[in-house]
């Protein structure tokens, strides 16, 4: 029979079709959990050479694969066993939904003879999927799976990213293509972005002409769309700025102009300034959480709104200009307009304001350790500037979320839309397997790292490294502080300090005890010369983050 070209060792088949359209749309690496039903995918990754990742769960290979697009822009792909194969790959789908991520989900499903007879491990995981994914939808013939790989390509990257879902029956899986000769050797189109249209820009220019205290939001869109020239803009009409999520660290955050992270609960300068600004320029992004909704602007402020997608325009807060055009156009225009009458002493007491905020967050040590901010400090003070960082969203990770200066963009791999712990030992190995020339870093508390820690071994296993800092209060701290503020006692939230470096080493990595930020700085350099993943344990007080104290 037809073979698919020499490296092929058996009959091109559906699981051979998927991987040799995953070659071509760039995916080097397909994480997974062993499964019967999805063998004929691992045996063509072998024979094609895609790199198979065997994780130690399905919800961490799905924060791994995830991590691929927040680091590189790029996805690897998730591929799953059926029934609680795909309902373990749930949670990462909805991380990658909140998060405006790309991420490529492949499960399988009982063969199509035993279609609703009560196949062992069956289940209808559709509907599930549909309410977590941008796309989900069932392929049933393996000569289609191409065109199906296709139209999840096109779905996942139309407006914001996202995840996407096909799911396969096993038979589908391992039948033979009756078109072999058809496979496509071709790389997937991507969508295009709309340009900015000259009335669209007549009226942000009239708006901006006129800005003496203008405000710019950079949104994760600029992390897909990024324009050389926004530094150049940002520089040109003296704007202070703040990066939210992925655009962190597209404008190194040492920046004279950076105001602070783009996430008001943890940044009170940030929040002044949307009250004191006249006019707030948004790019690639909408009024969230983080931005409180858009509900706290001052009275009188001007909105421009950027982004490809049209529906985050005017989402939660209408802007009076809104412009469905790539923030890349817009930034092109930005950088060749004249300059703007910025009030200059006002940007320069926006960014004194934060420096100030800064200094505010050190605090002192005590018997019970270090002030997080201390800890976060030695870390990030070790750590070399290329370095890649993840938090999630616990008490810890919202200390560092302030507190850490991102320099470059795809260096800071933050879980925290979903509010989901778990995703950060897992986004630490994937940032590994993404960019292994870089250290990868990942603050975590004694709570979020028990989810899953074994994934040490997962990085161990294929040779990478990367260091999980567990800052540990013996609590879990975003729940227990707030609650102990409300009702003066806390409700099960202590934890027992575990040997969590005893744990590294027996995972095949480093361990290490460190109680000062000498110790902390000697322990990130010897792990990152080590080669191995590694935990740095570090005892800190439990004090309640800015954040916490402003939601809670």
């Amino acid at each position: 029979m037809t073979k698919i070209d020499s490296t092929m060792t058996r009959t091109a088949d559906g699981g051979s079709a998927i991987i040799s359209w995953f070659k071509n749309a760039g995916i080097r690496h397909v994480y997974s959990v062993s499964g019967g039903p999805i063998n004929s995918i691992y045996q063509a990754c072998a024979a094609q050479g895609v790199q198979l990742v065997h994780t130690r769960h399905e919800a961490a290979a799905g924060y791994m694969a995830e991590a691929a697009g927040r680091v590189t822009g790029r996805p690897a792909a998730l591929v799953v066993t059926l029934g609680p194969g795909v309902t373990n790959a749930i949670t990462p789908a909805l991380v990658s939904n909140l998060g405006g991520t790309p991420l490529l989900i492949v499960g399988a499903q009982s063969g199509t003879a035993v279609s609703e007879r009560g196949a062992g491990m069956s289940f209808e995981t559709l509907p599930a999927m549909r309410a977590v994914t941008k796309w989900a939808a069932r392929c049933t013939d393996p000569d289609r799976l191409q065109e199906y790989l296709d139209i999840a390509w096109r779905k996942m990257w139309a407006g914001r990213p996202g995840p996407v879902f096909i799911e396969v029956p096993t038979d589908v899986l391992h039948a033979p293509l009756q078109k072999p000769e058809a496979l496509s050797d071709k790389a997937p189109v991507m969508p295009g972005r709309a340009g900015l249209d000259g009335g669209d820009w007549q009226q942000a220019k009239s708006l901006l002409s006129g800005a003496k205290r203008p405000l710019v939001l950079i949104g994760d869109e600029a992390f897909y769309d990024r324009s050389e020239r926004l530094q150049e803009a940002v520089e040109k009409h003296g704007l202070p700025f703040a990066p939210l999520r992925l655009a962190r660290g597209i404008i190194d955050e040492r920046h004279a102009q950076c105001a602070g992270p783009g996430y008001a609960p943890c940044n009170a300068t940030l929040r002044q300034a949307l009250k004191d600004s006249d006019c707030v320029l948004v790019l690639g992004h909408h009024f969230e959480f983080d931005l409180e909704f858009g509900d706290k602007l001052g009275e009188g402020v001007k909105v421009i709104q950027v982004a490809s997608d049209p529906e985050l325009l005017h989402r939660n807060r209408k802007a009076d200009v809104a412009i469905a055009a790539a923030p890349s156009s817009f930034v092109e225009q930005l950088a060749d307009l004249d300059p703007m009458p910025v009030d200059k002493s006002w940007v320069e007491k926006v960014v004194a304001a934060w420096q100030a905020e800064r200094e505010s967050q050190l605090g002192e040590g005590n018997d019970k350790g270090l002030h997080p901010v201390a800890a976060v400090d030695a870390v990030s003070g070790a750590a070399p500037d290329e370095t890649i960082f993840v938090t999630s969203h616990g008490n810890i990770d919202f200390w560092a979320d302030a507190r850490l200066q991102i320099k470059a963009p795809g260096r800071y791999l933050r879980a925290g839309q979903s509010g989901t712990l778990g995703a950060e030992v897992p986004y630490g190995a994937g940032a590994a397997f993404a960019d292994p020339d870089v250290p990868v870093i990942v603050f975590v508390g004694d709570g979020g790292v028990g989810y899953h820690v074994t994934e040490l071994d997962t990085a161990e296993r294929y040779g990478h490294a990367f260091i999980v800092v567990v800052l540990d209060d013996e609590l879990w701290g975003a729940i227990a502080l707030p609650q102990e503020q409300s009702f003066g006692k806390t409700y099960e939230m202590d934890l027992p300090r575990r040997d969590w470096a005893k744990v590294a080493e027996g995972l095949g990595g480093k361990g290490y005890l460190a109680r000062s930020p000498e110790e902390i700085s000697d322990a990130v350099q010897e792990a990152i010369k080590s080669g191995k993943p590694a935990i740095i344990q570090v005892p800190v007080r439990s004090v309640i983050s800015p954040y916490m104290a402003y939601i809670s």
